[in-house]
C-alpha cells in the first residue's frame, strides 16, 4: 500500500513539473495593432516549437473587432458583398493599418480557395468593406517602397497600393517594385518569352512606360529579388543602373555594376531544363485532358445505358 501510494505521489509530482514544458511548447501572444472608437484590430502570433529543428514557429492572423464586439464570419461576408463567400469562414493573415480607423487586411476562406485583399474602414461610426483584389491563390500584402505595398492579381499583374494617402494603382505585368520616387516607379521582372531580363521605368498613375533596360538571359544570371527586403532591392537597383527620373528619364547598365554573368554551358544547362519542364508540364496537362475525357464518357455511356 505504501508503494503504490509513493507511485501515485511522484507520478503527480511528475505531472506538475511537466506542464511548464508542455504550455511552452505552444504560446499565444495577442497585440493590438489598430484601436479606434470603431475598430480594433488584434495580432494573434502563436508560437509552437518544431522539434526537427528545434526552433519555436511562428504563425500570426488577425482578428477584427467592430464597436466593441468580434467581428463574426457572417459579419464579414456582409460586408464583404461577395455571393461566392456566403457562408464562409474567413482566415484573416496580413494586416496594415493605413490611419487611425482603417486598416488594409488580406483574407482567405478556411479551405483556400478564395482570397481578398480589402480595405476595412470606421468612418463616421460605420464600418465599410471595399475590396482591392479577389483571388484564388494568393492575396498576400508584400513590402514595397517606404509606404507602399505589392499585390498581385491572377494571373500575375502588380498592384501598388500607397499608404497615405490611400491610392490603389494597377500595373499590368508580373513585376518586382524595386524603388518608388513620387510618381515613378522602378521594375523588375523575367521575360522567358524573349530570354531577356527586364528593368523598367514607368509612372505609377497611368502605368505608362518610361525608359527601359534589357539583360539578355544567356549572359547575366537571374538575381535572386523574390524574397529580397525593399531595402535590398533598392540597393540592387542603384549598385548596378544609372537612374534619372528627371525631364528625360532613363536607366542604363552601370560599367562597373556587380551582377553575375554564366558561360554558355550554363546557358545551354538552363535550356535543357526549361525544356524538361515544358515536356513535363505538357504531359502533365494531357494526362489531365484525357482523364477528364474519359470521366465525360463513362457518364455519356452511362446515361445511355438506362
Amino acid at each position: 500500500m505504501s508503494f503504490r501510494l509513493d507511485f501515485l505521489l511522484l507520478s503527480a509530482a511528475l505531472l506538475v513539473c511537466a506542464a511548464p514544458l508542455l504550455t511552452a511548447c505552444a504560446r499565444t501572444n495577442r497585440e493590438t495593432v489598430l484601436s479606434s472608437d470603431t475598430l480594433k484590430v488584434v495580432a494573434v502570433t502563436e508560437s509552437r516549437l518544431d522539434i526537427n529543428v528545434s526552433r519555436y514557429q511562428h504563425y500570426t492572423t488577425y482578428v477584427l473587432y467592430v464597436d466593441g464586439n468580434r467581428l463574426s464570419d457572417q459579419g464579414f461576408s456582409a460586408l464583404l458583398q461577395d455571393p461566392d463567400a456566403a457562408g464562409d469562414q474567413f482566415v484573416h493573415t496580413d494586416a496594415v493599418v493605413l490611419d487611425e480607423d482603417a486598416v488594409l487586411i488580406a483574407s482567405h476562406n478556411r479551405d483556400g480557395s478564395r482570397c481578398w485583399t480589402t480595405r476595412l474602414a470606421g468612418r463616421n461610426g460605420t464600418p465599410t468593406l471595399d475590396t482591392i483584389m479577389k483571388g484564388t491563390a494568393d492575396c498576400s500584402i508584400r513590402p514595397a517602397a517606404p509606404g507602399w505595398r505589392a499585390l498581385y492579381r491572377d494571373p500575375g499583374d502588380l498592384i501598388l497600393v500607397r499608404e497615405r494617402p490611400f491610392q490603389v494603382h494597377p500595373i499590368a505585368g508580373y513585376w518586382y517594385a524595386l524603388w518608388i520616387d513620387g510618381d515613378t516607379v522602378a521594375l523588375y521582372r523575367k521575360d522567358r518569352d524573349h530570354e531577356r531580363l527586364v528593368v523598367r521605368l514607368a509612372r505609377i498613375s497611368s502605368d505608362t512606360p518610361l525608359a527601359e533596360q534589357t539583360l539578355p538571359m544567356q549572359t547575366y544570371a537571374e538575381p535572386d529579388l523574390l524574397h529580397a527586403s525593399p531595402g535590398q532591392r533598392r540597393q540592387w537597383l542603384f549598385d548596378n543602373f544609372t537612374v534619372s527620373t528627371g525631364a528625360a528619364p532613363s536607366i542604363a547598365l552601370r560599367s562597373d555594376h556587380r551582377l553575375d554573368t554564366i558561360t554558355p554551358e550554363v546557358w545551354a544547362e538552363y535550356q535543357a531544363i526549361e525544356r524538361q519542364n515544358k515536356e513535363l508540364d505538357a504531359q502533365a496537362r494531357a494526362a489531365g485532358d484525357a482523364w477528364i475525357e474519359a470521366q465525360r464518357r463513362e457518364l455519356m455511356e452511362a446515361e445511355t445505358s438506362k
